[in-house]
C-alpha cells in the first residue's frame, strides 16, 4: 500500500505553499494548503479543496453551526481496480473525539463528518471513525461535512486548525 498526503496547513505563503481560506468569517477559520506529490508506482493522485466555511460562531445560539461544507477533489488514474480510501487527521487536538482549533490559547471545538448528517466523523476509519472513498480513472468529489458544537463560551477571533487528508492505493 502506498500513501499520497496532502496537508492542510496553517503555514501560508511560502514556496511549498498556497494558502486557501478554509473559512472566513469571524469566529472559524483554518488555512490549508494542498502539497503537490509525485506519482507514485503506476498510481498517480491529485487533490483539490475548497474552503469549509463555518461563518460566525454565536456563542448564544441553541443549535450546533452546521455551516460548515467544503470539499476534495481527487483524480486518481492508473493502478489495478478498486477505489482508493481517503481517511482525515485528528489535527491540532490529536483525537477524532473532538477536533480543535485554536486562536492565540483560546480554542473552540469542532468536528469533520463523512454525510451531511453528521453522524459517522470522518477520520481513518478506527473506532467509530468513517472514511470515504476515491474512484479509479475518474474524478471524484467529496463534501467534508463541519459542525461547531452549541454552548462554547469563546472569544471572538480567528480559529485554525491543520488536518491532513490521505488517499491510499
Amino acid at each position: 500500500m502506498t500513501s499520497l498526503k496532502s496537508r492542510f496547513d496553517t503555514v501560508p505563503g511560502t514556496a511549498r505553499h498556497r494558502a486557501i481560506r478554509f473559512a472566513t468569517l469571524s469566529m472559524a477559520a483554518a488555512w490549508f494548503a494542498v502539497i503537490a506529490q509525485p506519482s507514485l508506482a503506476a498510481v498517480n493522485c491529485t487533490i483539490a479543496a475548497t474552503p469549509v466555511g463555518f461563518g460566525a460562531y454565536s456563542v448564544f445560539a441553541a443549535s450546533p453551526n452546521d455551516n460548515g461544507i467544503g470539499t476534495l477533489t481527487m483524480v486518481c488514474t492508473g493502478g489495478g481496480p478498486g477505489n482508493y480510501p481517503v481517511t482525515l487527521s485528528t489535527g491540532q487536538s490529536g483525537s477524532y473525539a473532538l477536533r480543535v482549533m485554536k486562536s492565540g490559547a483560546n480554542q473552540l471545538n469542532y468536528n469533520l463528518y463523512t454525510s451531511s448528517t453528521r453522524t459517522t466523523v470522518w477520520g481513518d476509519g478506527t473506532g467509530s471513525t468513517g472514511s470515504m472513498t476515491a474512484a479509479r480513472n475518474t474524478t471524484t468529489n467529496l463534501n467534508v461535512y463541519g459542525r461547531i458544537p452549541a454552548g462554547q463560551d469563546a472569544t471572538v477571533g480567528a480559529y485554525t486548525d491543520s488536518i491532513t487528508a490521505t488517499v491510499t492505493f
